[in-house]
């Protein structure tokens, strides 16, 4: 594998890193921006013992270890967007590592066809003692290729995007992770490459940062850009991703559209923090109210009732119910999502405390309260969950989700999701309609 190694802000990263293509592959065909094939990495099980240092390791030892990943495959066609979700420890910071070069695999082949440019860990591969402007220019003349003297006519733009004032001017050792942050996606936003990789790292950024953020990933999507994007944060990967791989135990479990793979990933985890055999513990797993997580933002109450107070399981036709999730918040204002679902998950209602301008009420100490209203509440007769999303400050990171399942009585014809006021006919006759 061969290419140049720069620095952006976060990780070293490949520049125009390339494998070619297997033998056989159609010459004229239009090949991938980004593409994995059988690609494994393997980790040696604690410190080789001295004497290894002066004899070959026998192929027996070599091949034991702990492979943090193997078997993985997929392409990213140009413009295509990628998430990659799955457990704490499932192999998804390896796989980012593998694809933006940093780590090299242990089998398979990495194939970029892009300039690509990457952003993970926070930290490194800025150079403590030099400026914010002089690592900015240092990671456009390695990364992007420009001249020093063309790099310096583009350091306004990394100045006006990052906001960093004075700080701008000063040493990285005075910056905090979230100005790091902002030097460092400044930086890529002036790069302008074909394809971006990155983590969950920008959950460290404050709202407006955020905000300025998922602004310029709308346009760099909108105008043709690739990404992959790695994150617990299920709701960013939807509204980002077109496709989603989810890894777990190393490998690929599933590969396909991302509502699709989000959809299957959220029932396991439902069924994890059930007690079920997928194994828990992950922040933004389903599980019952009154179940401590200890998590920042943790929902600890959440009730379906009747506007008298009387909680509900099974719901008459039409009927008006008040929904209430509290968060514990000791880390700050929580914004809260509540959803409703079939019982297989089909989605059928979402919305978040920010997206109604309701915040939520302080009830006690780190305590808040979010609270809806549904008036005669359209479902038809089956089985829902109802669910409540505890997320960060800022709206873009995921820590607890707790659901309670409730029934619909009757036995309508009506299919679909609702049932919707509709007129029978040209005569003025009311009727219902379902979607």
């Amino acid at each position: 594998m061969t290419g140049a190694a720069a620095t952006v802000g976060g990780e070293v990263c490949a520049v125009g890193t390339r494998v070619r293509p297997p033998a056989g592959e159609a010459a004229g065909g239009a090949r991938p921006a980004l593409a994995a094939r059988g690609v494994g990495k393997r980790y040696p099980l604690g410190p080789p013992a001295l004497a290894s240092l002066f004899r070959p390791r026998p192929r027996d030892e070599d091949a034991a270890g702990f492979w943090a990943l193997r078997g993985v495959s997929f392409e990213l066609a140009r413009g295509q967007s990628l998430g990659i979700v799955g457990r704490n420890g499932a192999g998804k910071s390896t796989l980012l590592r593998l694809l933006s070069g940093v780590a090299r695999p242990s089998e398979g082949t990495i194939e970029v066809e892009a300039r690509v440019a990457c952003l993970l860990d926070l930290g490194v591969g800025f150079h403590p003692l030099e400026t914010g402007r002089e690592n900015a220019e240092t990671a456009l003349v390695l990364q992007a290729g420009l001249t020093r003297r063309e790099a310096r006519r583009r350091l306004p733009e990394v100045a006006a995007f990052a906001e960093l004032g004075d700080f701008f001017e000063r040493p990285i050792r005075t910056y905090s992770d979230g100005m790091r942050l902002r030097l460092a996606f400044a930086t890529i936003t002036v790069l302008d490459p074909e394809v971006l990789i990155t983590d969950e790292i920008l959950a460290v950024g404050d709202e407006a940062f955020q905000t300025r953020c998922n602004r310029w990933f709308d346009r760099f999507l909108a105008r043709g850009g690739g990404l992959v994007l790695c994150s617990h944060d299920l709701f960013q990967i939807q509204r980002l991703c077109d496709r989603a791989i989810w890894l777990d135990g190393g490998s690929a479990r599933e590969h396909g559209d991302c509502r699709d793979v989000i959809r299957h990933y959220r029932e396991a985890m439902g069924t994890a923090a059930a007690g079920g055999e997928e194994g828990g513990g992950e922040a933004g797993c389903a599980h019952a109210p009154g179940q401590a997580t200890g998590l920042p933002f943790e929902v600890v109450d959440l009730r379906l009732t009747d506007e008298s107070g009387n909680e509900l399981h099974l719901l008459p036709r039409d009927a008006t119910v008040l929904v209430t999730a509290d968060v514990h918040a000791p880390a700050g204002v929580p914004q809260i999502c509540i959803g409703i679902t079939r019982a297989d998950l089909t989605p059928v209602y979402g919305v978040a405390s920010d997206m109604d301008g309701a915040t939520p009420e302080q009830i006690g100490p780190a305590r808040y309260r979010y609270r809806l209203r549904f008036p005669r509440l359209p479902l038809t007769a089956g089985r829902y969950r109802l669910r409540a999303h505890a997320l960060d400050e800022t709206g873009t990171r995921l820590y607890d989700t707790v659901e309670l399942s409730f029934s619909v009585a009757g036995d309508d014809e009506h299919t679909g999701l609702v049932r919707l006021e509709a007129d029978g006919g040209h005569d003025g006759g009311g009727g219902m309609a379902s979607r």
